[in-house]
């Protein structure tokens, strides 16, 4: 139920709209932020902050004020980061194809992410990828650290190295039957001549913290490498099999031969595949391996046990576990590929994970570790400082010394 006071039932308009408009032209009273928040708390006013908030998105892009200027995308979150805290956790569920939930101890924080709820749900009706989740960033960094890049390490054969990147390109060495280039892409590219009797090498592509690459295979099946990630692979496929080894997290898109299959050890899990398209995650500090299907079909196999995908599914092993299948959220797998984080209500140590390994930063926890969950979708071509500062907003502090990123929770906040 909407509660609709005297004076807005004159003006026909419901308490909750008077009160979002209130609080971005700063004429909201210390009550009225209170009551505001407690009517986006409640689940049954979800339908209206969608259309509210989607109101709010076309006013601001139609006068060019929201995403298209840098700047004015700073001031428009000026008014909505640095209000005056209001000490009292609040829960913002803003529906989209699912339901998300924010706990935040800040009014300032809850209208944040109401407008990245905005982009979430537009984001699935049109093709805009711009979001508002930009901020000044004192108070967190003297120094900015950028975001990673077009960077990794190709150990030969012989066990010697190239430094990949965007200074050493063209033809690069022979490895075996292949001709190894770095193209201007990011791409490391394998062709094979016609020679035969050639004795199969093998070769190591390895990311850095802070790096990602793309490779192209001697059968023309294309990986994409995450940051700190390697593969190992013939430079040359032979026999009935084609094996490579991953570590980290990839994204194939395998050739198809049905005479010969494709096969991806990854510790103690076999993925298997003709032709199809998939990302495979299993980084040492997560908790389990998974593999999510895009297109065609894999078997993924952990002793006798094993199971089939279709597209849209994932299978996740833990460590000491079965294979359990689940549906697939592909926006949030294949985010990191096409140069976005995607947090769904994870907690702070998950994403602190892919922040240290997208930043080439050491994570260390001063105190408890912060609780609540974080959602959102954030340009992985932000420096971290502006990552950290949309975090900040939800009750959690950092400090960055060096390389070293220190969190803690929020004095402001704490109880």
């Amino acid at each position: 139920m909407i509660f609709v006071s005297t004076a807005q039932a004159v003006m026909k308009e419901p308490r909750l709209t008077w009160l979002f408009r209130a609080y971005f032209d700063k004429n909201a009273t210390p009550d009225e932020r209170d009551e505001l928040m407690e009517l986006l708390a409640q689940a049954e006013n979800d339908e209206q902050v969608k259309n509210l908030l989607t109101e709010t998105w076309q006013q601001f892009t139609s006068q060019n004020q929201l995403f298209n200027d840098r700047q004015d995308g700073e001031d428009i979150l000026d008014k909505i980061l640095y209000k005056e805290p209001v000490q009292k956790p609040v829960v913002l569920t803003v529906s989209r194809k699912r339901s998300f939930k924010w706990l935040y101890p800040a009014a300032a924080a809850v209208l944040l992410f109401a407008v990245s709820g905005v982009y979430f749900w537009l984001k699935n009706n049109t093709s805009e990828r711009q979001i508002a989740q930009s901020a000044k960033t004192e108070g967190i960094v003297q120094d900015a650290i950028v975001p990673g890049g077009n960077k990794a390490l190709l150990t030969l054969s012989d066990g010697s190295n190239i430094v990949l990147d965007s200074t050493h390109l063209g033809d690069l060495v022979k490895q075996g039957n292949a001709k190894v280039s770095n193209l201007k892409t990011a791409v490391l590219a394998y062709h094979t001549g016609n020679e035969n009797n050639r004795e199969t090498v093998y070769n190591t592509l390895s990311t850095p913290g802070g790096g990602q690459y793309q490779l192209i295979l001697s059968d023309g099946t294309r990986v994409w490498l995450n940051a700190s990630s390697s593969i190992h692979f013939p430079t040359g496929f032979t026999g009935k099999e084609r094996n490579v080894t991953l570590t980290g997290e990839a994204y194939f898109e395998v050739a198809k031969n049905p005479a010969m299959p494709f096969k991806i050890t990854v510790k103690d899990v076999e993925v298997q595949v003709l032709g199809t398209h998939f990302n495979i995650m299993a980084y040492n500090d997560e908790n389990s391996i998974n593999t999510t299907l895009v297109e065609g079909s894999v078997k993924v196999s952990r002793d006798a046990v094993h199971k089939m995908l279709v597209p849209g599914q994932e299978s996740t092993i833990n460590k000491t576990g079965g294979i359990k299948v689940v549906e697939a959220d592909m926006e949030e797998v294949m985010a990191w590929k096409n140069g976005w984080f995607q947090f769904n209500a994870y907690d702070i140590e998950k994403v602190m994970r892919q922040v240290s390994r997208w930043y080439d930063v050491e994570i260390v926890y001063e105190g408890k570790i912060p609780a609540g969950h974080f959602s959102g979708s954030v340009s992985r071509e932000n420096n971290i400082s502006q990552v950290l500062k949309i975090m900040e907003a939800g009750g959690v502090h950092f400090k960055i010394e060096g390389r070293k990123v220190i969190v803690s929770s929020n004095h402001l906040y704490s109880s």
